[in-house]
């Protein structure tokens, strides 16, 4: 099988280390071949040309945070040589841009016949402005481009991320578009979001890698056309907003913003206060919305319990959820019922070396099983009931060298469904992306990736947050939704319409919010109904 050719069109040899990622990234993989290293060179420097960060306050800005990024942030946005990161011998080439009317801008048509027999198929533009005209053509599946802003033509990734700290968004997106001849003919090939980092440069840091995941698997695509897929459902796509650069004294209210909230964290903290996690039960039948009446659990001193699922046996409820001490700074996994109105505490059933949350329980083949968040062991671990509800033992490990969260394990369409939670970024998150993978038995230790992994990348509902199995045999996912600083905004049932090896559809549910507690930084992030009882999770700040 020949090898896709790609090309990187950018404005200068010296770039930050996300664009080595991609060129490293592309020269791994056995399917695509670094055709050319194309540097856009133009006589008339754009209008829009920031100021050097030197002389603005954003680069007082950037300085102060760099110090507090990890090193694996900072080597993102660290610029080097281009040419030390390209397979050697890999040619360099010079394309001459011009700017026409209105703004627009083109490349040299003489160069651009000479690029001709590249035959290439991709070409990436990578921090250099958008090239239109007949250079979209040239490359057989066309020239990409990512997008960090709400301003579609703004391509310059130096201040990605700003916006939406400096406006404390929810989310932050990046969108990969197809360039066209004209504005008007540009496609959107992706768009994905991940919650909004507390400032800048990590944010920046975050939207750069986002986008390299988004062209690699984009990349993909053209080697395995049945990968496509749309952008992801539920993103707000604004092409016609208009945000001017980052000013003068945008930097400086940044500063002083950034101060008042760090202020009132270290407040909070010098005051004890803390959102503390409690569950909650609805043992009405009612699976699909819950009130203030809920019975509660409340947690001792020193401890929170979070991720509820019960498991209703003779009649009888069983609540097995995340037991976490504070002081081991670790999860367990306890059970506690419910008798004549009250809970009752029965005991704790996992406690292992690392942190366990998100005990989904399922029944297979006449036996209990339990798959608990086993991510500090870097596995999926399946738990079997021996001796119901305290006695549990390892039955098998469904995946290991993984650092996947939430977990859940459920039939459908013939398959046994596993729905995961996994964190491509190295740390950084495990809200963004749900990756499906199916077999023929739950207990599998081998496991076939879904056609359209990630099947949802978006934090509006892409972290699983329980599950129901509705009565008329239809599955209804519970989603958590995030916010700015704000982990556990709210749950959404969404409903799964199609799912089988090679498509997935689920039907937006409504979004609830803990409202009726009617406190500060109300949370809640959990939901699970099974015989007729409802359990959840919810927080606020005590």
């Amino acid at each position: 099988m020949d090898k896709k050719t790609v090309a990187l069109l950018v404005n200068a040899t010296n770039q930050a280390g996300w664009v080595h990622d991609v060129v490293q990234w592309l020269s791994r993989e056995e399917d695509f071949h670094v055709a050319a290293l194309i540097v856009a060179r133009s006589e008339t420097p754009p209008a829009t040309r920031n100021l050097p960060w030197t002389l603005d306050p954003l680069g007082t800005v950037a300085r102060l945070e760099s110090r507090m990024l990890e090193t694996r942030h900072r080597a993102q946005l660290q610029t080097r040589d281009l040419r030390e990161s390209v397979p050697e011998g890999t040619p360099v080439l010079n394309l001459e841009i011009t700017q026409g009317p209105r703004g627009s801008i083109a490349a040299d048509a003489d160069q651009l016949r000479g690029l001709m027999e590249l035959h290439l198929d991709v070409i990436l533009l990578l921090g250099a402005p958008p090239i239109r005209g007949e250079l979209a053509s040239l490359p057989a599946h066309g020239v990409w481009t990512p997008v960090h802003s709400d301003l579609k033509d703004q391509h310059d990734p130096s201040h990605a991320g700003f916006w939406e700290v400096y406006q404390r968004a929810d989310h932050t997106t990046v969108r990969l578009w197809r360039l066209g001849a004209t504005e008007q003919a540009d496609e959107l090939l992706d768009a994905r979001s991940f919650n909004t980092e507390m400032f800048w440069l990590k944010n920046r840091a975050r939207a750069l890698s986002l986008t390299n995941l988004m062209i690699f698997d984009t990349l993909k695509t053209v080697e395995r056309p049945q990968r496509r897929k749309q952008p992801a459902a539920g993103l707000q796509i604004h092409t016609a907003m208009v945000r001017p650069q980052p000013a003068q004294w945008d930097g400086a209210a940044y500063l002083a913003r950034q101060a008042w909230l760090a202020s009132s964290l270290v407040l909070r903290r010098a005051m004890k206060r803390n959102v503390r996690w409690r569950i909650g039960m609805c043992p009405t039948g009612r699976q699909e919305f819950v009130t203030s009446d809920a019975a509660v659990l409340v947690p001792p001193k020193g401890r929170f319990f979070a991720d509820p699922f019960v498991y209703t046996r003779n009649g009888q409820p069983f609540i097995f959820f995340e037991d976490y001490y504070f002081r081991e700074r670790k999860g367990k996994i306890s059970v506690a019922t419910y008798v004549d109105g009250a809970f009752r505490f029965l005991g704790v059933v996992l406690d292992l070396p690392y942190h366990l949350s998100f005990p989904y329980i399922f029944e297979y083949d006449g036996g209990t099983y339990m798959v608990p968040e086993t991510c500090g062991n870097r596995s999926i671990e399946l738990w079997k009931c021996v001796e119901f509800p305290l006695k549990w033992e390892l039955h098998a490990t469904l995946m290991d060298n993984i650092s996947a969260v939430d977990t859940i394990v459920f039939p459908y369409g013939g398959h046994w469904w596993l729905f995961t939670n996994i964190d491509r970024t190295d740390g950084q998150s495990h809200c963004d992306e749900l990756f499906a993978f199916y077999a023929d038995r739950p207990d599998a230790t081998q496991w076939t990736p879904h056609a359209l992994n990630p099947i949802i990348n978006s934090p509006i509902k892409a972290r699983n947050a329980g599950m129901i199995l509705a009565a008329d045999g239809g599955v209804i996912r519970c989603a958590q939704t995030q916010g700015f600083l704000h982990y556990g905004k709210g749950v959404s049932l969404n409903r799964i319409e199609v799912l089988t090896p090679d498509t997935y559809r689920e039907i937006d549910g409504p979004v609830h919010y803990p409202e009726f507690l009617r406190k500060p930084l109300a949370s809640m992030h959990h939901w699970h109904h099974h015989g007729g009882h409802t359990v959840f999770d919810f927080a606020f700040m005590e």
